[in-house]
């Protein structure tokens, strides 16, 4: 039995390699952004001609796809050429973030931290670690895209396995798996709320709970770890063998064990960290705190928003201290020049980042993704079905609509007035239609060509192996989305026939 899974997974990993090959011909990320940029020139100017208008279910209002290739759209591509590129959102919060774990990378705290860490946990429950950490880490949003593939890969790298392995669990396991969760997140908040105002125009007074989907999010947490653990540790990780690191890795960093410095240091850190956090929790917790909403409550609130420059200032303090205490830092100006080290290492991201920002502004400005949604909601409307095929349907439609639409909560703003009422008049609930979409907006994340962190995980991996490419990304990431989608759609479907709640 064990020759024949050793075999079956290595004609899985030939299989792989050969895709991987194929990717091995596609362009520079650059290169292939911009093509999508010319591409999308084109589309809209046919598009705009053969499409007719269609009504927005969010605003009502009427909407076509617009041109590129007219005097409105070369003004749009040229006035906005430079603001498209410094207000795009990932740039600016990787920048932050990238001062912040720079100066705790520079420094050895992470590096120290991950070992103290892997001295209570064993080497084969790693990966879990990883996705579990990763799908609770959506509760800081963003930032977790920020923080947990590079300690991924320190911590892969550490036991000796495939640091661009680690990586790619952490990426997929935020994305694909951002709607699951143990605790409330901001999702719950804005997907809720947007369901509610539907639902009442059907059914005035109703109200979707935040808390409507939480039981089969939980339910889903361990589902999406172990899809995700049995597809890295027997098919992916060893077809990625071929992109091992290409410097040496065979450093002090591969030892786990500490020294009576790192240890002091650790402790000295520790206790800036509680006292740190200890000073945030004074600033939030008296109900008249500013940094609460106008009710009082933390979701959504000015702190959470601010979140980011908070974690900021958590990671510089911990690494000024870990620094200091180990001889890192030994004077003022170490610490800009160490963050200067890490915002070098990101140049190429940059470079990046203003191809798909123009890429991504001109296809929102197209109209195209809205338009073609709509369309295609309308087309499976005219269908005749079983509400079980119909709620298949609508789960894989959402699936590819989410393929083009980085915001979950926009994607929702403009399904949920189609498919709410429509599957509620066939016996559905709006909490199971709201659960059905989650998992379609998060099975996919992953493979959206407009996925604006994208570039920032290819940084990542290019610090180990820069002979990794972006079609290797998305083919390595393929397999999980469809494997996720299947998996989580079928525990939808035997909650749903057990008639299990899917939240209070």
């Amino acid at each position: 039995m064990k020759n024949q899974a050793n075999a079956h997974a290595g004609q899985t990993t030939g299989v792989m390699h050969h895709v991987a090959r194929l990717a091995d011909a596609l362009p520079h990320p650059f290169i292939m952004f911009f093509a999508l940029f010319v591409a999308t020139l084109g589309l809209s100017a046919v598009m705009s001609l053969w499409l007719d208008p269609v009504i927005d279910p969010a605003t009502q209002e009427l909407i076509q796809v617009r041109s590129l290739l007219s005097w409105d759209g070369l003004r749009f591509m040229v006035t906005g050429a430079v603001t498209n590129f410094t207000s795009f959102r990932p740039l600016g919060l990787v920048l932050v973030m990238v001062l912040a774990l720079g100066l705790i990378q520079k420094t050895g705290l992470a590096d120290a931290a991950i070992k103290r860490m892997l001295s209570n946990v064993a080497p084969r429950y790693i990966t879990p670690a990883v996705i579990f950490t990763s799908i609770i880490g959506n509760l800081v949003s963003d930032a977790a895209v920020f923080l947990i593939p590079p300690l991924a890969a320190i911590m892969f790298k550490t036991v000796g396995r495939n640091p661009v392995a680690g990586i790619i669990v952490a990426f997929v396991s935020i994305f694909a798996g951002f709607s699951a969760n143990f605790f409330i997140a901001g999702t719950d908040l804005l997907l809720s709320g947007i369901s509610t105002e539907v639902v009442q125009s059907v059914r005035p007074g109703y109200e979707v709970s935040v808390v409507a989907n939480w039981f089969f999010m939980c339910a889903s947490v361990p589902l999406i770890t172990l899809i995700i653990t049995v597809m890295n540790d027997r098919y992916t990780e060893p077809m990625l063998e071929r992109f091992r690191p290409q410097q040496d890795v065979t450093d002090a960093s591969q030892s786990t064990s500490l020294s009576a410095a790192e240890r002091r240091a650790l402790r000295y850190t520790g206790l800036s960290a509680l006292a740190y956090i200890a000073a945030v929790l004074l600033l939030i917790m008296p109900e008249g705190s500013g940094l609460r909403n106008a009710e009082g409550g933390l979701l959504p609130s000015p702190f959470m928003s601010g979140l980011v420059p908070f974690i900021m200032i958590f990671f510089i303090l911990c690494g000024i201290v870990y620094g200091v205490t180990v001889g890192k830092i030994s004077r003022p100006s170490d610490v800009p020049r160490l963050m200067e080290e890490a915002v070098r290492d990101m140049c190429g991201f940059i470079v990046i980042v203003f191809m798909v920002a123009q890429f991504i502004a001109i296809f929102n400005w197209s109209n195209l993704a809205i338009v073609t949604a709509v369309n295609g909601a309308d087309w499976l409307l005219g269908i005749n079905m079983p509400p079980m095929v119909a709620l298949l349907g609508f789960i894989l439609l959402a699936a590819v609509v989410n393929l083009f639409f980085y915001s979950g909560s926009a994607q929702w703003a403009l399904m949920a007035p189609i498919f709410m009422p429509m599957l509620m008049l066939l016996g559905l609930a709006p909490e199971a239609i709201q659960a059905a979409y989650r998992i379609a907006d998060s099975a996919t994340n992953p493979i959206s060509p407009i996925n604006p962190y994208l570039p920032l995980i290819l940084a990542v991996i290019h610090l180990y192996n820069r002979s990794f490419t972006l079609g290797h990304l998305l083919t390595v990431a393929m397999p999980y989305s469809l494997a996720i989608l299947s998996g989580w759609t079928l525990l939808y479907f035997v909650w749903y026939a057990l008639g299990l709640p899917f939240g209070l």
